[in-house]
């Protein structure tokens, strides 16, 4: 019977593999690996890191020799800004409510005005701006020459050797070569403004208004757009590297009064004469001497558009390179008509500007005095990393409180192949005692070729009469 048993047994077996049906098996290249996974944490153990995300590509670097075009400027003169938040941003208002959450974009004394007097940043898309062709040409054949020279604690000693003409110092790698960049920034070569000045506290609103016109020749030397070029030679045997005509329009008991000045290549006070009506005299005068204050306003002379001193007057550090919002195109019309749209006169404080902001690249910089007598401990000071213009900057006193904030507002050139910027509006707060002083500009003008014959002190005679 077990005999018979077995039989049956290897006869059903036999019986179901004659039944099965082999499956095609491909050919080796045809064969697929399963896919790999990544096997699971134990338990009571960290899950493994995420891949890198992809490394983005190196920036552009300045090399000396490199062709510099309107192209290729953002990335070899400074650095792109980050745009990334630029989505949720443009077409927005920043204001008291929605400040906060966009406050890295904001400096202190800005978020300042925003919290406690109500200024209202309106956002635009980012505009990449580039110079004219001639500072172009003049950065491509220059850039790389100027050497930066060691003062120390001298504030009369030259800081800077070689400079022809254009951008000393594409990419700057520190706060003093980026200062230097401001210091022949492209603004051109001459210039005319026509605009007033207001005198404003935030318990009365306007005090008193002046208008005032300011003709200029601001590269008398290291010229890139007017002939002749690098240099008018009157004014390089001189070692003048600026020239300007001020005087005041109204009021009537101001109009007339006027200034003829100069500035030295090296880092000297301004020198020339002032024109007072009431006397019919010429008076030569010292300008601009560092911590004076310009024309009674909440400005000092250094303050002109942004800072009008020397480079060697300071010590300079770059904190960082950031992206900042800056009124770069700030679509301000310029006229007597535009001056009360463009500052508030009739809302508490009665100074708010009004213009459009942009995320802007921006290189930060902490600045000190050589001078232990000067009014300012330190200043924060934006320069725009494709312009190298000052568009904001806060000043602190010797306390190391918040003192003054400065915005300076830009309008788009008419053609950036020949003219820079227009410079269209200033403001100048002082948080501490809270008064301001507003510059709404009327005219503004440059490249014009003005004669230099006319910056003399029969000029500025006959404007005072």
């Amino acid at each position: 019977m077990r005999t018979l048993l077995l039989l049956l047994c290897s006869a059903y077996c036999s019986l179901l593999s004659a039944q099965e049906v082999p499956l095609p098996v491909p050919p080796p290249e045809e064969q697929s690996l399963p896919a790999p996974t990544t096997p699971p944490a134990a338990v009571g153990q960290p899950a493994p890191p995420a891949p890198p995300p992809p490394i983005a590509p190196e920036a552009p670097r300045w090399k000396p020799g490199t062709t510099m075009t309107a192209k290729n400027w953002t990335d070899l003169a400074g650095f792109r800004p980050d745009l990334s938040a630029e989505p949720k941003l443009v077409g927005t208002t920043l204001d008291r409510a929605t400040s906060g959450a966009h406050s890295s974009f904001l400096a202190k004394g800005l978020r300042n005005l925003i919290e406690r007097h109500g200024l209202r940043l309106p956002i635009v898309a980012y505009k990449p701006i580039h110079p004219s062709r001639g500072y172009l040409e003049a950065t491509t054949a220059h850039a790389g020459k100027a050497k930066l020279i060691e003062t120390g604690k001298e504030v009369r000693k030259r800081g800077l050797d070689g400079y022809v003409a254009g951008l000393p110092f594409p990419q700057p790698k520190n706060g003093l070569e980026a200062a230097w960049n401001y210091q022949y920034c492209y603004i051109g070569d001459d210039g005319d403004s026509y605009y007033a000045v207001k005198w404003v506290s935030s318990a009365r609103g306007v005090e008193h208004t002046e208008e005032w016109r300011w003709a200029f020749i601001c590269r008398t030397v290291n010229r890139t757009d007017l002939p002749p070029k690098p240099a008018i030679d009157a004014f390089l045997k001189e070692n003048i590297q600026y020239t300007s005509l001020t005087y005041a329009l109204s009021p009537y008991d101001k109009k007339g009064f006027g200034a003829l000045y100069s500035r030295s290549v090296d880092p000297l006070d301004q020198q020339g004469h002032i024109y007072v009506p009431a006397m019919r005299r010429v008076l030569r005068n010292t300008f601009g001497t560092r911590g004076d204050t310009w024309n009674s306003t909440d400005m000092l002379y250094e303050d002109v558009r942004g800072f009008m001193g020397y480079p060697e007057w300071m010590n300079w550090k770059l904190l960082g390179k950031e992206t900042r919002l800056a009124p770069m195109h700030a679509g301000i019309g310029l006229g007597k008509e535009y001056a009360d749209k463009t500052f508030d006169f009739r809302t508490k404080p009665y100074w708010n500007l009004t213009c459009n902001w942009e995320l802007r690249p921006t290189y930060l910089l902490e600045v000190t005095p050589k001078l232990a007598d000067y009014p300012y401990s330190r200043q924060l000071i934006y320069v725009d990393a494709e312009t190298f213009l000052i568009a904001y900057k806060e000043t602190y006193d010797k306390k190391g409180e918040l003192w003054k904030v400065l915005i300076n507002g830009f309008n788009q050139s008419p053609d950036e192949d020949t003219h820079p910027p227009v410079y269209c509006a200033s403001l100048v707060v002082d948080l501490q005692s809270e008064h301001a002083t507003a510059f709404p500009v009327y005219v503004s003008k440059s490249n014009l070729g003005l004669e230099p014959g006319e910056f003399t002190l029969a000029t500025l005679r006959k404007r005072g009469r």
